[in-house]
Formats: C-alpha cells, sequence, structure tokens
C-alpha cells in the first residue's frame, strides 16, 4: 500500500485521538508512532484501532500506557475499509478538509512515494512537520514542511491523481534543512 493512503488512514486516527505532537516512522513493513502527549482517551482510541476488542474483553483489560503504536499493513487496510464506508454514507465527509491532519498526512506520504525512500521519520509537532529520510540510494536528507506547503503539495497531488499526469517538475519547491 502507497504511504499516502497509509499516512491518511493513520491520520485519520490521530484525528479521533486529538493527538498533534508525534514522531512517526517505519519498522519493517509497520508504520511505528510514538508520543508523549498522548491522553487516556486518545489512548484508548488508538489502541482499540490497532487492535479492536469484543465487548467481553472490554470489563477486563487493564489500561496500559501506550509508549509506541505499531500500525501494521493488515490493521491499516481494515481502518481504510472502515474509513470508505463512512465516507460512503456521510455525504458531509465526502467534501474533505484539506487542512485535516489525515489529509496533510496523505500529502506528505504523496511526497514519500514520489521519492522512492527506503526509510524514514516523522516528527510532527503542531502545524508543521520534520521529514528524515534516505532514498533508495541510501543518500540521507531532511525537509520541513509547513500546515501551508503540505496544502499546497497536497493541491498537487490532487490534480496529479484527478488529471492523471505525474509530471514531477511541478512540485512545488520544499523549505530544506541541514
Amino acid at each position: 500500500m502507497a504511504h499516502s493512503r497509509s499516512l491518511r488512514v493513520i491520520g485519520q486516527s490521530l484525528e479521533a485521538a486529538r493527538l498533534t505532537t508525534f514522531e512517526l516512522g517505519m519498522e519493517g513493513s509497520d508504520y511505528v508512532l510514538s508520543s508523549d502527549a498522548l491522553t487516556t482517551a486518545g489512548e484508548w482510541i488508538l489502541r482499540h484501532a490497532v487492535s479492536p476488542m469484543d465487548e467481553s474483553e472490554q470489563g477486563t483489560r487493564q489500561p496500559q500506557a501506550i509508549r509506541s503504536v505499531h500500525f501494521t499493513p493488515i490493521t491499516i487496510s481494515r481502518l481504510d475499509d472502515q474509513a470508505r464506508k463512512q465516507r460512503r454514507n456521510d455525504i458531509i465527509l465526502n467534501r474533505q478538509a484539506y487542512n485535516r491532519l489525515s489529509q496533510l498526512l496523505r500529502a506528505l506520504g504523496d511526497h514519500l512515494d514520489q521519492s522512492h525512500v527506503s526509510a524514514f521519520q516523522i516528527s510532527w509537532i503542531q502545524d508543521s512537520a520534520l521529514l528524515t529520510f534516505n532514498s533508495l540510494d541510501d543518500q540521507s536528507d531532511s525537509r520541513t514542511f509547513t500546515a501551508d506547503k503540505l496544502q499546497q503539495l497536497g493541491s498537487h497531488s490532487r490534480f496529479r491523481r484527478s488529471s492523471g499526469t505525474h509530471a514531477s517538475s511541478q512540485t512545488p519547491r520544499l523549505n530544506r534543512t541541514s
């Protein structure tokens, strides 16, 4: 599954958990999320999203502090299917707000897909992200994205998806950090 789709799905879970500060990276084929800003309610939401439990289990399960959450490809597919059904049933949600965390992460994932990265780490703080990544030729780089830059990148990506063009020369310039 593409990073853009996976990161959008993870972003939807983070929106539900109201988590705005986190670290996200890859460990094998899993996306691994960690955050010190996770509330008890947010922890429950993410734990339930990653591994839903039966109602019979809910009373017996003890709360535990989550230091990291693993989003496996199977979990992401399940969450994507659930979100797709919800979007189909809720016309209002079909008018997507492109400044939502899920859409900003989708734009960042689209950039990762186009860059063909081998590994990455995202440090998200409020409305900006620091992306550190390794390209397939094992070159390291980092870039800082503001929410505005990601919206701009997302607009370009939506245009490419709708028109079927893949010209990377039209990609907006990105802020580089050393």
